[in-house]
């Protein structure tokens, strides 16, 4: 027996040998309670007796209806502790939208031509091997892990959930949903407690995406004591018995991820496609900001782009220039330079001049 199954096993055991003489004792417990108990009290007892009885097979069968439910979706099993979670506040079924739809939200991205391409050209294939799954002709399995690479904020992540939308609407997986990690999700400071780690994040991801970000850190260490080696084993493994229940998306710098891949040889057999995330253009940032300007009703003034082009040219070459990202970053200076702007000076609280942007970057009007 399992010191897993001992300690429950003692628990139980030692819960029984103290309740049993309470309980069926003739001199104190319930057993003289009912004994020195008037018919009326009773009755009352059964009636409560019963009452708790009823409630609790309500509440099994609740859970049980509603373990099936999850099981359906493809959810996995709460357990125990997520009884009362399963109950009082059930997971929100979310529709699966149609792979036209999820398209019609790619295409709407800004920039990223070649990989919009990729995604169609993904589509086409799997709605051809439905179809000729349908007619009973044969389908050779192809695999679905991917390698993502480019430079920081160009919407990899994006992309990767919609992808798992794609592939749950034409019921490639049950659920699609997207588990997004990086090293420190996976790896731990312990021996033996890297493999557990990696393994519960990829439970988590079955029937879905397991999105691993800036994955190359995992073969970087060269010293006895890095736990890399032992997620990027763990998770190889995993995708092997789980080959048709999980897809695995790993993310980083291009140069980073092939010397990633070469690192070890299963990575090369199951990541055999690659799909390259350009860096955004000027005028695709500029986009950006004014899109992210409207989600937040404010508007940007004609012309932003001219003024806001020669610094971005100028910053897309730094080393740590992360696209979008910075266009938060930017968005949120210039808010609280129109805010400073518009408590000294009055003016429209819903516009963002042109003077916001310049001190935004750190240049004079």
């Amino acid at each position: 027996m399992s010191k897993s199954a001992i300690v429950p096993f003692v628990v139980s055991g030692l819960v029984v040998a103290v309740l049993t003489p309470l309980l069926l004792s003739t001199e104190y417990g319930p057993a003289a309670w009912w004994n020195a108990a008037s018919t009326e009290m009773r009755w009352r007892a059964a009636i409560g007796v019963a009452v708790a009885v009823m409630a609790a097979l309500g509440l099994f069968v609740t859970a049980l209806a509603g373990r099936r439910a999850e099981a359906a979706l493809g959810q996995p099993p709460a357990g125990l502790l997520g009884l009362p979670r399963l109950i009082l506040a059930p997971r929100r079924v979310v529709e699966a939208r149609s792979p036209e739809a999820v398209i019609a939200t790619l295409e709407d991205m800004v920039g990223l031509a070649p990989v919009k391409r990729e995604v169609n050209a993904l589509i086409a294939r799997l709605e051809l091997e439905q179809r000729r799954r349908a007619e009973g002709l044969p389908v050779s399995a192809i695999s679905q892990h991917m390698i993502f690479t480019g430079p920081p904020g160009v919407g990899k992540t994006e992309v990767a959930r919609a992808i798992g939308e794609i592939f749950r609407s034409l019921e490639v997986l049950r659920r699609g949903h997207l588990v997004e990690v990086d090293r420190a999700g996976l790896v731990a400071g312990y021996v033996g407690q890297t493999a557990a780690k990696t393994l519960e994040k990829c439970r988590e991801a079955l029937d879905g995406i397991l999105f691993i970000d800036e994955a190359y850190t995992l073969a970087g260490g060269s010293g006895g004591n890095d736990f890399g080696k032992e997620a990027i084993d763990t998770l190889l493994k995993f995708m092997e018995d789980n080959r048709d229940r999980i897809i695995v998306i790993v993310a980083g710098y291009t140069n980073d991820m092939r010397r990633f891949v070469d690192t070890n040889p299963g990575l090369a057999g199951r990541f055999t496609k690659t799909i390259e995330f350009p860096p955004y253009s000027p005028k695709d940032l500029c986009e950006i900001l004014r899109r992210m300007a409207a989600r937040q009703q404010f508007t940007l003034p004609d012309g932003f782009e001219a003024r806001l082009t020669p610094w971005l040219a100028q910053r897309a070459r730094a080393d740590d220039w992360s696209n979008a990202r910075e266009m938060r970053t930017l968005l949120e200076k210039a808010r609280e330079a129109q805010a400073a702007r518009v408590a000294r000076e009055g003016g429209d609280h819903r516009r963002i001049e042109i003077v916001d942007l310049l001190r935004a970057t750190g240049e004079d009007a």
